[in-house]
């Protein structure tokens, strides 16, 4: 039976949010695994869909912050002395 295009999430509508596909899959997992951890521990309802689902309509409504964490970086040398 085929999926009502209604019902079908369109890639482009994710990444107007998060330009690169393969870091909206990596958000959108995190995402996913943080509802469902508080379905888990009972701090929300249950809800009437599937946490994946939840997180992809989280993205693309604009409500999931994300972000890249710069690291600090050193001289590279495991031995230097302070």
């Amino acid at each position: 039976m085929p999926v009502p295009i209604h019902k079908m999430i369109i890639i482009e509508k994710i990444t107007k949010r998060i330009p690169n596909r393969y870091e909206a899959v990596r958000v959108i997992a995190k995402e996913a695994r943080r509802i469902n951890s508080l379905i888990v521990r009972g701090a929300e309802a249950e809800w009437d869909f599937k946490p994946t689902s939840a997180a992809v309509e989280r993205v693309i409504n604009g409500r999931v912050e994300w972000g890249y964490v710069e690291e600090e970086t050193g001289s590279g040398d495991f031995f230097d002395e302070e």
